[in-house]
């Protein structure tokens, strides 16, 4: 069962020439996936639930612009113990523009756990047909550039985290990207980075394609992983 919403972009979600930032692509992708949860859980005790993202796969075919009008569809794909899977359709004027394949974790918020889904659950979202599949990927740990990234007070969201956007943020500084550099962007959410001053961000390009992540100071923990391939 699917769910679509529309959308024109504001001036003020867009980058310096004017495209839609990654960060605010994400959001609004993420933001149409769980309101179509929120619509199918109607009726469900979720209160000591919630889905966080565990990964995204995202193929921008056209760069999206200021004052474009947007049509978001999402779909579930697959449920699987503790995930379910979706693909994320972006069109402009009746034609693809982003494609998207995005993991959530159902976890339960007071132990901070993951949970089984509930069959009910899973019956209730249904399954749609794959229409873009998650790419398989492989990932280099070689890399040559380092840089200290400070965490922001405003980079904290509501669950007292850095919010899962802001990641985009601090990629798109660290290899000096705009959106329109960017063809395919994959990032993997290991942990969250919580009460944290500073982090490290790494990364090695080559051929056009990029491999980073951000770990902690102390190089302990990894909070995030993933690829990058530009446009050239």
């Amino acid at each position: 069962m699917s769910y679509s919403k529309k959308i024109k972009v504001p001036y003020m979600l867009c980058d310096r020439y004017e495209n839609l930032s990654m960060r605010n692509l994400v959001s609004i992708i993420g933001d149409v996936s769980l309101s179509h949860s929120y619509i199918l859980e109607k009726g469900f005790d979720m209160a000591k639930l919630r889905w966080i993202v565990y990964s995204w796969d995202i193929e921008i075919l056209k760069v999206i612009n200021e004052n474009d009008e947007l049509e978001i569809s999402t779909y579930v794909v697959d449920m699987n113990k503790f995930y379910a899977y979706r693909n994320v359709i972006v069109k402009r004027d009746g034609k693809i523009v982003v494609k998207a394949y995005g993991v959530f974790l159902l976890v339960d918020i007071d132990r901070m756990r993951p949970v089984k889904i509930p069959k009910e659950l899973v019956e209730t979202y249904k399954k749609d047909e794959v229409i873009y599949e998650k790419p398989d990927l492989k990932y280099r740990k070689d890399f040559d550039i380092a840089k200290e990234i400070m965490v922001r007070y405003t980079d904290i969201d509501s669950n007292f985290h850095v919010n899962n956007s802001v990641y985009f943020d601090y990629m798109i500084d660290l290899c000096q990207l705009d959106t329109r550099d960017i063809k395919f962007f994959n990032i993997v959410y290991k942990h969250e980075i919580r009460n944290k001053e500073s982090i490290i961000g790494e990364y090695i390009e080559e051929n056009g394609m990029i491999d980073y992540r951000l770990r902690s100071v102390n190089d302990k923990t990894i909070y995030t992983y993933g690829k990058i391939i530009k446009n050239v």
